[in-house]
């Protein structure tokens, strides 16, 4: 796995983090201890790669701040994206579990901290504590259900309600700006996470962009209008269709 830069920051409060973070939340104060004594933050600066397909899995990561990226490359260059996980969510578990390499690449959207804990710390830990193997499998359920939503969506959905769906997803947790909701990802991007070329993605949000739906700028997408893309995306609206 490649080397995580070294945070530039002040120390953060690993306990503190622990006890905030939506995975670890709740968790015992001694349980808390032990897993902060083994815990460690790093900061990525966006675009850097977290690990690669085929690393070895060997370690538990949770999102402090910032949004990663999680994707299969093909054999022509091209990369499917299955999620964007921000703040609170946990990656690295499937591996970190049954030892096997790791089954994706992770890559730094944003810049981002993240606190890692190793297989070899983490996994006595969830023997001798059944609360951390419950919130691991709940975790898991989640993930399941939301692989197969994608799954229906690729099969049922159109491209203009796949599109809306997945701007509307990625809106909640994007920052407010004068021209709305502002996504950090190009349309390339976009277009990796619901299966569809550039081009075609690119199409369907000019349509958008001069209906005043979406605003387009360098590298980003502004969604201003998040009622009309909610219409589209649950069938009741003028999608376009190519």
């Amino acid at each position: 796995m490649p080397t995580l830069p070294p945070t530039a920051r002040p120390r953060l409060d690993k306990r503190a983090i622990l006890r905030n973070h939506p995975f670890f939340q709740g968790l015992a104060e001694g349980l808390i201890e032990q897993l902060s004594s083994h815990a460690i933050t790093r900061a990525v600066k966006g675009g850097k790669i977290i690990y690669a397909k085929g690393d070895p899995g060997n370690s538990l990561f949770a999102v402090v701040g910032g949004t990663v990226k999680i994707s299969v490359p093909s054999m022509d260059g091209k990369d499917t994206v299955f999620n964007l996980l921000n703040e609170g969510e946990i990656f690295g578990e499937i591996a970190l579990l049954d030892g096997r390499p790791r089954s994706a690449d992770v890559t730094a959207v944003t810049d981002c901290e993240l606190m890692m804990i190793s297989r070899r710390d983490f996994l006595p830990l969830m023997q001798s504590h059944s609360e951390i193997s419950l919130k691991l499998i709940d975790l898991l359920c989640v993930k399941l259900r939301r692989t197969s939503e994608q799954v229906e969506d690729v099969m049922f959905l159109d491209l203009p309600a796949r599109l809306a769906k997945i701007l509307l997803k990625l809106a909640e947790n994007a920052p407010a700006s004068p021209h709305g909701r502002k996504i950090a990802m190009t349309q390339r991007e976009i277009g990796q996470i619901i299966g569809m070329s550039r081009e075609s993605t690119n199409k369907q949000l000019r349509n958008w962009e001069q209906r005043n739906w979406v605003r387009l700028e360098r590298g980003s997408i502004a969604v201003t209008a998040l009622d009309a893309l909610a219409s589209i995306a649950s069938g009741g609206g003028e999608g376009d269709k190519e």
